[in-house]
């Protein structure tokens, strides 16, 4: 934990006038809403656009491809990434 949180939280454990903390409650609440418009706003700039002739070639390649593909979690298994 950073230390600029612990010392918040140290203050905010003290503090005893409970419409301070309904306050900076509230204040939390409308930062964490104003982040996640803003971070779904992001997804909404993003214009798709079609594949090109190479894209749909390489993704067909794929698609017939007869190669046995290893999942990601049997690999990380398999070098004992996971710390098991």
């Amino acid at each position: 934990m950073r230390s600029l949180a612990k010392e918040i939280i140290e203050k905010l454990n003290k503090e005893e006038d409970i419409r301070v903390l309904a306050e900076v409650l509230d204040f939390y609440e409308y930062l964490r809403d104003k982040k996640y418009r803003k971070s779904t706003n992001k997804w909404l700039d993003i214009d798709e656009d079609e594949p090109t002739k190479d894209e749909n070639q390489f993704y067909e390649q794929y698609k017939s491809s007869e190669e046995e593909f290893t999942p990601l979690e049997n690999l990380i298994m398999e070098l004992n990434l996971d710390g098991e």
